[in-house]
């Protein structure tokens, strides 16, 4: 397992297979609840009418957010829209928060997703990604055949900083990046912060999933005054060629 893994191109013809609930992970639920506490004190700085959950995953993810109008999309039974993430039934610039729970890394054409993400997030929106960390020891147990089938396992890797690269491309600013999942959730281990959480508080980056809080940002444009910068341009050759610039009483 080289480095290249983590360099491949983001877009790929064959994506893995997602998961459809939280309980085809192993430790599902310690993840689910890790995540959920990681993400807990950052809802209540989202504000707005429409909220976006993308994926299984996120849909059954509590949150105490303050948006009523909440919509899960994408496939499963709890979803209240089924839609594909890169084809999105919403007008633009009408949703105020977009949560996706492990989307990115089983799509096969991630930055489809996100320019669509783009295009109904309003000026000012958020979005709240959670991914698993490649460099987490976790991610070392995919050179175990039997393991490697496993939906956390089996998996595409992008690490934080090129996904920040991304927003920061599509001109969203990072506001809160963090780690969550202290432990080893490996299919052979039976609690998987033993012999690992301690280790893995002290140096978070190592943890098994990471998260960030993104907000979406447009700059107007401030028209300059012509007739004031023609002036000024004059001044500054008049001084420049030695004649006085001022004037008698």
């Amino acid at each position: 397992m080289g480095f290249s893994m983590w360099l491949k191109p983001a877009r790929i013809d064959n994506a893995p297979k997602a998961p459809k609930h939280w309980q085809e992970i192993p430790h599902g639920g310690w993840w689910r609840d890790a995540l959920a506490r990681a993400l807990e004190p950052h809802w209540e700085t989202l504000f707005g009418h429409y909220m976006l959950s993308l994926g299984p995953l996120s849909h059954t993810l509590p949150n105490s957010c303050r948006i009523r109008e909440q919509y899960r999309v994408g496939p499963g039974t709890a979803a209240h829209v089924h839609a594909n993430y890169n084809a999105l039934p919403f007008s633009e610039n009408t949703v105020d928060a977009v949560l996706m729970a492990h989307v990115l890394e089983y799509a096969s054409d991630p930055h489809s997703i996100l320019r669509e993400v783009d295009r109904v997030l309003r000026a000012d929106g958020h979005v709240l990604l959670a991914l698993t960390n490649p460099w987490s020891p976790t991610t070392f147990a995919r050179v175990w055949p039997a393991w490697r089938k496993s939906p956390l396992l089996n998996t595409r890797l992008f690490g934080p900083a090129r996904v920040s690269d991304w927003l920061n491309l599509m001109h969203y600013e990072v506001i809160h990046q963090g780690y969550f999942a202290a432990g080893a959730p490996i299919p052979a281990i039976n609690d998987p912060e033993k012999g690992w959480g301690w280790l893995m508080r002290q140096w978070p980056s190592l943890q098994a999933g990471y998260y960030m809080v993104a907000r979406k940002r447009e700059w107007p444009i401030t028209p300059v005054r012509l007739g004031a910068s023609n002036h000024q341009k004059q001044r500054i050759a008049l001084g420049a060629s030695g004649v006085s610039t001022r004037t008698s009483d």
